[in-house]
């Protein structure tokens, strides 16, 4: 019997039943099992339906494209994108079954078909799990040596999100030296057709949502997102920093020594593991995410649903259950001080930030392991 239909309907029923469940706690709970953000979406998706501007909702920093696709929100039912968004989740298990050998094992896709964390997020009306998929697509056009969708995909992806540009330049040297139909030069025809067809979509998308939407359009999908910090509380271990020196330092020089690791790193495993794009863009997505300035639990995403293509096989059973547990351990013990700080009012902001530099070595083991088994 072939289990994986059986188990692709088994992750479609939980995130159905948790729909339904949120539908109905959100109306008899004053807590609410919706994502605040759902309601931002939604409320642009109505301005949008009314011929406005979804930049009318205050806080509402994304393309209008996704307030576009969340339109039946508003004309068909509120949850459509929760719908939506499972969908796309259900997609990314596919795309990580697609992406592995055929004789691999369904743990890996189940990883993230049935990560609680995952199923949570897509359920409450979180829209990364659209981002997921377009990343996932990438790669898997590049594997496939299909250099126009995989430079749709990714442009499309740098248009959702800005930092997936961190993978453009391994799946370049992939596609020119590695991808079936490769020609071994870094100039082919191959990587042109990858690097125009990632700036013709750009383009477009640009120029149109600008001549739309103007400054504020560049503003709250770009440049709020690069200039953005938080100097109150996250996971990045910058963030005592910039919250100690905000006033007394230029925030320029602090922002590029931020910014240092993550350009070292991104391009050290871009160049040493292109051959290996799974692997590659996890470790990437790791680097970007644990010295990124700002760091939240949504950006954990980011690279969990790279793990499962990672290739890595030579890791024992003890080991992966012991950083598991490390990671959800270094989680634990921020949320502990976060708490102090944001529900007690307690000064615990030095204790965060060990907290915070105790989750970066776990990540950073984990970094460590990771090249060390694949």
């Amino acid at each position: 019997m072939n289990k994986w239909p059986v188990l692709l309907v088994l992750a479609a029923l939980l995130r159905g039943c948790l729909i339904i469940y949120g539908e109905y706690h959100d109306s008899v709970s004053v807590v609410k099992y919706t994502d605040v953000d759902y309601k931002v979406f939604t409320d642009a998706a109505r301005y949008m339906v009314q011929g406005e501007s979804p930049y009318n909702r205050l806080t509402y920093r994304y393309t209008p494209l996704l307030a576009f696709l969340l339109q039946p929100n508003i004309l068909l039912h509120p949850a459509f994108g929760k719908v939506l968004f499972s969908l796309c989740d259900l997609l990314i298990g596919i795309l990580i079954r697609s992406i592995l050998p055929p004789s691999s094992s369904l743990l890996y896709p189940c990883l993230w078909l049935f990560n609680p964390i995952s199923v949570g997020i897509s359920t409450r009306g979180n829209a990364e799990s659209l981002l997921g998929c377009v990343i996932l697509g990438a790669l898997l056009a590049v594997l496939r040596g299909r250099p126009l969708l995989a430079g749709l995909l990714l442009s499309l992806s740098v248009h959702l999100k800005i930092y997936p540009i961190i993978y453009s330049l391994p799946l370049y040297l992939y596609l020119a030296y590695r991808a079936p139909g490769a020609t071994g030069r870094f100039f082919s025809p191959h990587t042109i057709k990858f690097v125009a067809s990632f700036i013709i979509l750009q383009v477009l998308l640009f120029t149109g949502y600008y001549q739309l939407y103007g400054q504020q359009f560049l503003h709250e999908t770009y440049l709020y997102h690069v200039t953005r910090s938080d100097t109150r509380h996250n996971f990045s271990p910058y963030f005592y920093l910039l919250y100690l020196t905000k006033q007394a330092a230029p925030d320029s020089i602090l922002r590029f020594v931020c910014f240092l690791p993550q350009v070292l790193l991104c391009g050290l495993f871009s160049i040493k593991l292109y051959h290996r794009p799974g692997l590659c863009m996890t470790l990437e997505t790791l680097a970007f995410v644990m010295f990124n300035k700002v760091s939240t639990s949504q950006y954990f995403l980011w690279y969990l649903w790279l793990v499962p293509v990672t290739g890595v096989t030579g890791c024992d059973l003890l080991t992966a259950v012991g950083l598991t547990a490390a990671w959800l351990g270094g989680q634990g013990l921020w949320l502990a001080t976060g708490y102090q700080v944001e529900f007690l009012g307690d000064n615990a902001f030095l204790s965060m930030h060990f907290a915070g530099l105790v989750f970066l070595v776990v990540q950073c083991a984990i970094v460590c392991k990771l090249i060390r088994y694949a």
